[in-house]
């Protein structure tokens, strides 16, 4: 059998149809087990709770068998898939690693405590243009007048210096940007692969 790694693997099977173990075919004095140990006539075993135990002519056998089925499956659609999964996965954690690094220096640190606080004074002014706007047209005592007239221009302009500032900022600091997309994006692919 080909494990979902694309490694050889052989599974044990009873009489009664029963998995006895699956792992891999060894050598018995290569893996380091005591003489005494070893079943009268073999050198080969598959470890497992109880393991199973061949003959030489027996794991030449396997052998042979498990290379064919091993050369089938590295010629196959599967192992082309498999080894582009691979592949990614090694992006992945490069790319982890490099996120990692840049997030988590001291200097980083410092720069997305600073683009977090850049980015909640734009939000924060937002909110308080929405709460100002439907205070001004509350029933009771609200005044359109005065928001439209004074206070909706300068939350514009408060809006647009905070926005510019959080532009700046990135332009500035562009691997940061990028790492904390990254991490972003990877944090989506993670929920949607496990959902």
């Amino acid at each position: 059998m080909i494990n979902a790694f694309g490694y050889l693997s052989y599974t044990a099977v009873g009489d009664d149809g029963r998995r006895i173990t699956n792992g891999s075919l060894y050598d018995a004095a290569e893996r380091g087990v005591a003489p005494q140990e070893v079943p009268a006539g073999c050198t080969h075993l598959i470890p497992g709770t109880v393991p199973v135990w061949f003959t030489a002519e027996d794991a030449e056998q396997l052998t042979a068998l498990g290379k064919a089925a091993k050369d089938t499956f590295d010629s196959s659609a599967e192992e082309r898939q498999l080894a582009a999964w691979r592949r990614e996965q090694d992006e992945r954690t490069k790319a982890s690693a490099a996120r990692t690094a840049v997030l988590s220096s001291a200097e980083g640190k410092v720069l997305v405590a600073r683009r977090a606080a850049l980015a909640s004074e734009a939000a924060a002014v937002f909110d308080m243009d929405e709460d100002q706007r439907a205070r001004a047209h509350d029933d009771e005592g609200g005044d359109p007048g005065i928001y439209y007239r004074h206070q909706q221009p300068a939350n514009e302009a408060a809006y647009e210096r905070a926005c510019e500032a959080l532009a700046a900022f990135d332009g500035e600091h562009p691997q940061i940007v990028a790492a904390l997309r990254e991490e972003k994006a990877e944090a989506v692919r993670r929920h949607l692969e496990f959902d």
